[in-house]
């Protein structure tokens, strides 16, 4: 039997009070870009675990391979992409559609920041921010929305605090987590009656985001403070928390911050 465009339910384990529950949980279809590291391999793992179909688009293939290997066969599927090349994302989305009928859920994931004084900033560093940030999340949009609106889908955006904060040396990633949010905004009104749009916000999170940065000062001063952030885990409870309240309400707007106690 054909499993193109099959729903099924899975068992979800829940452990309470000592004793262990099973609930059925929809099997959805779910995109994620920057799924080889970090907040997209952690959420791929979760929502994998939590039995959803995972198809993962990443320049890194061995990660993927890795993380595919975790899983039972035709659970999780990936394609090398770069984000910033359309035909990539399209060839993605296809082979995605191809191989389970449809997207109920994007996450464009993919992202990075490359800190530095205004002054000092390096061009090249500012366009592959945006190339990435903002473009990157465009191309994955434009190839995912018919399938997405087909189905009556949800974006989850990645944010960042920087979506609604400034701050020194950041001042272009800064500029690019607003657009992030303003696309949000945007879908949210446009796709009103079609798309649950929801976009996560995290602060410092420990993973290799911040070694993108050139400028030596600059990263190991900004180190301990990733260091002592959230596990990406963390964020991709939220995200699974967005993800599985499908017809009991939207999270709009998700904000995580470590908890610094």
């Amino acid at each position: 039997m054909s499993l193109v465009g099959h729903s099924p339910s899975q068992a979800h384990r829940i452990e309470l009070g000592g004793l262990v529950y099973f609930r059925a949980v929809k099997s959805l279809r779910i995109l994620i870009t920057g799924g080889s590291s970090g907040i997209g391999a952690a959420t791929a793992k979760l929502l994998a675990e939590r039995g959803h179909r995972i198809y993962l688009l990443a320049r890194k293939a061995e990660p993927m391979e890795t993380i595919k290997s975790q899983f039972p066969a035709g659970q999780l599927a990936w394609k090398q992409a770069d984000v910033r090349v359309p035909e990539d994302i399209q060839a993605g989305v296809s082979e995605m559609k191809a191989l389970w009928g449809g997207i109920d859920v994007c996450i464009p994931n993919a992202g990075l920041g490359i800190f530095s004084p205004l002054q000092e900033a390096r061009l090249e560093d500012w366009h592959t921010m945006v190339d990435i940030n903002i473009t990157g999340v465009l191309n994955t949009l434009h190839a995912a929305l018919p399938s997405l609106v087909e189905n009556r889908g949800h974006v989850i955006q990645i944010g960042s605090i920087a979506a609604r904060n400034v701050f020194p040396n950041s001042g272009v990633y800064c500029a690019t987590k607003h657009a992030v949010l303003a696309i949000s905004e945007s879908l949210r009104l446009e796709y009103r009656n079609e798309l649950a749009v929801t976009t996560v916000n995290p602060g410092a999170v420990d993973t290799a985001f911040i070694d993108q940065t050139q400028n030596d000062e600059l990263r190991e001063s900004y180190r301990p403070q990733f260091q002592e952030g959230m596990r990406p885990e963390f964020i991709a409870e939220a995200i699974a928390m967005a993800v599985e309240a499908r017809g009991k309400g939207v999270f709009s707007e998700i904000t995580v911050r470590p908890d610094r106690r």
